[in-house]
C-alpha cells in the first residue's frame, strides 16, 4: 500500500473514531445530567416532606429536629424561636409556602404554615444536601471522564480492527500490481524484441529465420502465461482460499516429473523421483492440486538454475510424523548462507546461478512457494545438501488416515 492510500485509510479511521467517541461522550453526559437532575428532585421532595411534617406537628420551638430551626407565633401574638439571632419578625411576615433564604452565611429552606394554633416557620439547613450533591457531581464527573476515556479507547481499537480488512485488501492490491509490473516487464520486452526481429526477417525474405522467430515467439507467450498463472496463484494463496482437495503427493511428484523431465534433460540434468515412505504410510494432504504442483515446479526450476550439466535433481516424497514432506534436492552450487534469511522474500535472487540453457520459467518463485505452503498450513525450509547443492523441504500436515478410510 502506498503512503497516500495508508494516509487516507488512517484519516478515515480517525474521523470514524472521533465521531463515535463524540457520540458516546454525548450519551454519557446526558445520562450523567439525568442522574444529577433526578437526585436533586428527590432531595427537594425529601426536604419539602420533612418541613411539612415538622411544621404540622411542632408544639413549641424548644426542641427542633437535628439540622432544623423553628419559629412560632400563637393566637395571642406570642413569638418564640429555637435559636437566637433568627430574624423572627421577617420570617413570620412571609406568606405561607416554601422559600429559600440565607441566615448568617448559611443557606436554609423554609416553610411557612398557618395552623389553628398560630403560624409556624420551619427552617432546614441545606449544607448537608449541598455537600451530598457536590459529592455526587464529583463522582459523576470522575465516572464520565473514565467512561469517555474507556469509550475512546474501545472505539479506536474497534475502528482499527474494522479498517484492517480494507488495509489488507489495499495492500494485497498494491502487491499484486507490483508483482505484475515486476514480473511482466521482462517477458514483454522479449516479445517486443522478437516481433521487431520478425518484421525485419519478413522484409529480408528469410522464411526459415522467420519461422524460428515465430516458434520462439510462441514459446515466449507460453512463458508469459506462466507469469500470469504465478501471479494469480499468489493472490489466491494470500487470501487463504485454497481448495480442500485430497492430493497424493507421490502422484503429484510423478506428474511434475512427467511435465518437466524433458525441459530438465535439455539442460543436461537428470530429474528423478524417490518414494521415501514406509509401507502403510500415507502422503495424502488437503489443499489445491494446481497450487501445490506450481510450488513443486518452482522448486525444480530453482534447482535447475543452480545446477551444473550432468547433475541430478531428486524429488523425494516421505512422511515425518504427521506431516507429508517433499524434498527437492540438487547437487549444484548450493545456497549462499548469507542469503538464506531473505531467500523466500519477494524478488530476492541468489548470486550463484549457473544459467543453464533452455527457457527459464518466469514467476515469483520461492516467495510464491512460501505463500502456497502457508496457505496449506505448511512450511518451506532450505538446507545445504551434504557434498554440495541445496535441499528445499516442503512440509504439509497429512490428511487424517481415518477420514481417508471412511470415504
Amino acid at each position: 500500500m502506498s503512503d497516500g492510500d495508508l494516509t487516507v485509510v488512517r484519516r478515515a479511521g480517525r474521523v470514524a473514531a472521533l465521531q463515535a467517541s463524540l457520540a458516546l461522550t454525548l450519551v454519557l453526559l446526558i445520562v450523567g445530567a439525568a442522574v444529577f437532575f433526578v437526585d436533586a428532585r428527590v432531595q427537594s421532595q425529601q426536604i419539602t416532606s420533612q418541613l411539612s411534617n415538622v411544621a404540622a406537628t411542632a408544639d413549641d420551638a424548644t426542641d427542633p429536629p437535628t439540622g432544623m430551626m423553628l419559629v412560632l407565633r400563637d393566637r395571642t401574638g406570642k413569638e418564640e424561636a429555637s435559636s437566637d439571632g433568627l430574624p423572627v419578625a421577617e420570617l413570620l411576615a412571609r406568606p405561607p409556602g416554601a422559600f429559600d433564604t440565607e441566615i448568617g452565611g448559611t443557606r436554609y429552606r423554609g416553610l411557612v404554615a398557618d395552623r389553628p394554633e398560630g403560624r409556624v416557620v420551619a427552617l432546614i439547613d441545606l449544607r448537608p444536601y449541598e455537600a451530598s450533591r457536590s459529592r455526587l457531581l464529583l463522582s459523576l464527573a470522575i465516572a464520565e471522564l473514565a467512561g469517555i476515556a474507556v469509550s475512546v479507547a474501545v472505539v479506536v481499537l474497534l475502528t482499527r480492527r474494522s479498517i484492517r480488512p480494507l488495509t489488507e485488501a489495499l495492500a494485497l492490491q498494491r502487491r499484486f500490481v507490483a508483482d505484475a509490473s515486476h514480473e511482466l516487464r521482462a517477458p514483454l520486452t522479449v516479445l517486443h524484441t522478437r516481433v521487431q526481429m520478425l518484421a525485419r526477417q519478413f522484409d529480408d525474405g528469410d522464411a526459415h529465420a522467420a519461422k524460428d522467430q515465430i516458434e520462439a515467439l510462441a514459446s515466449d507467450t507460453r512463458a508469459l502465461g506462466a507469469v500470469i498463472e504465478d501471479l494469480l496463484a499468489s493472490a489466491s494463496m494470500t487470501v487463504g482460499a485454497a481448495p480442500r482437495d485430497r492430493i497424493d503427493l507421490a502422484g503429484l511428484a510423478d506428474a511434475v516429473h512427467a511435465s518437466m523431465a524433458q525441459h530438465v534433460e535439455a539442460a543436461g540434468v537428470r530429474l528423478v523421483v524417490e518414494d521415501g515412505t514406509d509401507d502403510g504410510q500415507s502422503c495424502v494432504v488437503l489443499g489445491s492440486t494446481s497450487a501445490l504442483r506450481r510450488a513443486i515446479s518452482a522448486l525444480v526450476d530453482n534447482a535447475l538454475a543452480h545446477q551444473h550439466p550432468g547433475g541430478t535433481i531428486t524429488l523425494r516424497v516421505g512422511r515425518h510424523g504427521d506431516r507429508a514432506v517433499i524434498d527437492v534436492q540438487d547437487d549444484g552450487v548450493g545456497v549462499d548462507r548469507a542469503a538464506m534469511d531473505t531467500l523466500f522474500d519477494r524478488f530476492s535472487h541468489g548470486h550463484a546461478h549457473t544459467m543453464t540453457g533452455g527457457p527459464r520459467r518466469y514467476g515469483i518463485g520461492l516467495a510464491l512457494v512460501r505463500e502456497i505452503a502457508h496457505a496449506h498450513r505448511g512450511e518451506i525450509s532450505v538446507a545445504q545438501t551434504p557434498g554440495g547443492g541445496a535441499t528445499f523441504t516442503l512440509s504439509i500436515p497429512a490428511a487424517d488416515i481415518r477420514s481417508e478410510r471412511g470415504q
